[in-house]
Parts: structure tokens; sequence; C-alpha cells
């Protein structure tokens, strides 16, 4: 495992429309009942197409705006998902 990641600041003010990938490190994600409450309550949002959702062995990565975090949190922790870190990797562009 890598034990250096860079990764990009999240600006809070930034009420764009642009979709970036977020990674969410989620709490027990090699439970499969974990892993299957989590992948129910992406689908089941209504704020995310299935193209916007990549799992993770440790987590999810999401194609989502700034400003929908809070939500997706919000939706987490209220169905007992624990969350142990949200982020933005840095990929230069080439």
């Amino acid at each position: 495992m890598n034990k250096i990641l860079l990764i990009n600041r999240i600006d809070p003010k930034d009420f764009s429309n642009t979709k970036k990938k977020m990674c969410f490190i989620i709490g027990g994600m090699n439970i499969p009942s974990v892993e299957n409450k989590l992948i129910e309550l992406l689908n089941k949002s209504g704020k995310l197409d299935i193209n916007d959702i990549t799992y993770k062995y440790n987590g999810v990565e999401l194609n989502i705006t700034i400003q929908d975090i809070p939500a997706i949190v919000k939706l987490l922790t209220l169905n007992n998902i624990s969350i142990y870190s949200i982020f933005q990797s840095y990929n230069p562009e080439l």
C-alpha cells in the first residue's frame, strides 16, 4: 500500500457544476454486509448515476460536485457507514 498520497485541496466555496472524482475511505469495506449496504444506499440515493460510482477495496470513488459532499456524508452517516477520509487524488494533466 502507498504511504504517500498527493491530493488536491477541496475548496468549499466551489459552487460550480464541475464534477470531480472524490474518494471516500469507508470502514469495513472487507465486510460483505457493509459493502452491500453501501452499494444499495448509493444506488437508491437518486443523486448519482451508475457511471459516477467506482467501488474500491477501501471505499468508493464518486464523480460529484464539491457541493454534493455534505449530502453524501449525511446519507452515509445516517445509515451507520463509517467515513474515515474524503479527498480528491492529485492527477496532473499531462
